[in-house]
């Protein structure tokens, strides 16, 4: 009977070894978290992982503040450099529900974020999305695009057209990269430095014009921490989930992934 439960207990440390992955070791550096809309229905979207409720998020930040980072926009957090145990709150495509629903949460609490545009859709919905099932959403149009920033949001770059980069031309890519810096920078007053590759797909050369636009940054999706030491045109970040519970999330913060 003894060995009968060991054998039990040794399956379920296993199971729970394979679902949570504690036994990583913890990573040095910032936290760069991904969110995309912040919002409770899901309408039958193929997407479900990336519409996190507002209750989550809230939960998120209290976690982030009884845990002592000072969470702000990337720009800050690339200024401040490793001597601040900071967290950098990023949202890709400015959903409508980001003004909605996530910035009041944020702005209650004295933190920032990073908000990242296509700049072809500013005041439209995620047309790039058409055809795959997946819901139309409103985006921020330009006033709230101003008035969030006057507030203390950064914006950056996600593309003028959402498209895959890295499958461009080179002259293609030239003119996405510079009408998405160009309107930014009209909209803004002054260019916009950081930047989040669509599909988080890049290459050398994508990076290179990236740069040549004007943007010092660029968020990709591999998961990592931000230091000192990160290729800043490569800066890794940790996609929070809808289905993400307070280890997952406990553990991305020190691991930068909580699964496979």
């Amino acid at each position: 009977m003894i060995w009968w439960l060991a054998g039990l207990a040794g399956l379920g440390a296993a199971a729970f070894s394979a679902r949570y992955h504690w036994w990583r070791p913890r990573l040095p550096g910032a936290p760069v978290l991904m969110y995309h809309q912040i919002r409770q229905d899901l309408e039958n979207t193929p997407l479900p992982k990336l519409r996190v409720p507002p209750q989550a998020l809230a939960r998120q930040l209290e976690v982030l503040e009884r845990r002592g980072y000072q969470v702000m926009s990337l720009g800050r957090a690339l200024e401040a450099g490793d001597g601040v145990k900071a967290a950098v709150m990023t949202f890709d495509d400015a959903f409508k529900d980001f003004a909605q629903n996530a910035w009041p949460l944020i702005k209650a609490r004295g933190m920032g974020a990073t908000v990242f545009v296509v700049t072809s859709q500013i005041g439209g919905h995620n047309a790039w999305d058409a055809g795959k099932g997946i819901p139309r959403a409103p985006l921020l149009d330009a006033a709230e695009i101003k008035e969030l920033a006057a507030q203390g949001v950064e914006f950056g770059g996600h593309g003028h057209a959402h498209r895959d980069l890295t499958a461009m031309t080179p002259q293609e890519l030239a003119e996405d990269l510079s009408a998405c810096q160009q309107t930014l920078t009209d909209l803004l007053g002054q260019p916009a430095r950081t930047f989040s590759y669509p599909y988080g797909l890049f290459n050398g050369a994508v990076k290179k014009a990236v740069a040549e636009a004007g943007f010092s940054a660029a968020c990709t999706t591999r998961p990592g921490m931000l230091s000192a030491r990160t290729d800043p045109l490569a800066i890794p970040r940790i996609m929070v989930k809808r289905s993400d519970g307070a280890l997952d999330f406990a553990l991305k913060l020190s691991r930068a992934r909580s699964r496979w």
